[in-house]
């Protein structure tokens, strides 16, 4: 039976950016570069060290959002976005985008590649054939069947802990970020 896998912290990558500094939780395919632009899908956090700062621009990416503080205040193409904890912001990489707020956020970033970026609590499902992520913000139980086999098992995602689903039902005791990617 397929399990869930929490991912170690020591094979995550954390970088300078502008704005602060971010971690590289996933990055696909295989021998991926973000810095060269060259990845089909990313998943990182980063902080946002500055009381204001502008994204990167990406021609041809996707991009979603979510605060892991109380929230920041967006401008995205001259229109005020409030991005508050709890909600998930999708956009476009060529965007241009201000930040206003410092703290710590989630991203997943598509460039030819199809996926989301959702937050659930309770019962939710992960099709067959995606690549499937988790992340706690708090501490998490994760009740877990697998898809077709009638196995059950469960985890438990300690607070910051990211990790790698199998297809199936899940039921989380606490709301997690889901990160879905079709390959």
């Amino acid at each position: 039976m397929s399990r869930i896998e929490i991912l170690p912290e020591d094979i995550f990558k954390t970088s300078a950016w502008s704005g602060g500094v971010t971690t590289e939780l996933f990055i696909w395919p295989e021998g991926s570069s973000y810095s060269e632009r060259r990845f089909s899908a990313r998943i990182s956090t980063a902080v946002c060290e500055l009381p204001e700062s502008r994204f990167t621009p990406l021609p041809g990416v996707t991009r979603f959002l979510t605060p892991l503080c109380p929230g920041f205040e967006l401008t995205v193409n001259g229109v005020e976005t409030p991005l508050p904890h709890g909600s998930v912001l999708r956009f476009s990489g060529e965007d241009e985008v201000a930040c206003r707020g410092s703290g710590r956020d989630l991203n997943l970033m598509l460039k030819g590649a199809e996926g989301e970026m959702r937050i659930e609590s309770g019962v939710f499902t992960v099709e067959p054939g995606l690549l499937a992520f988790a992340y706690a913000e708090s501490p998490s139980a994760i009740a877990y069947c697998a898809a077709g086999a009638g196995e059950c098992s469960s985890a438990f995602l300690p607070s910051g802990a990211f990790a790698k689903l199998p297809a199936g039902s899940f039921k989380a005791s606490a709301p997690i970020v889901v990160f879905t990617i079709l390959p």
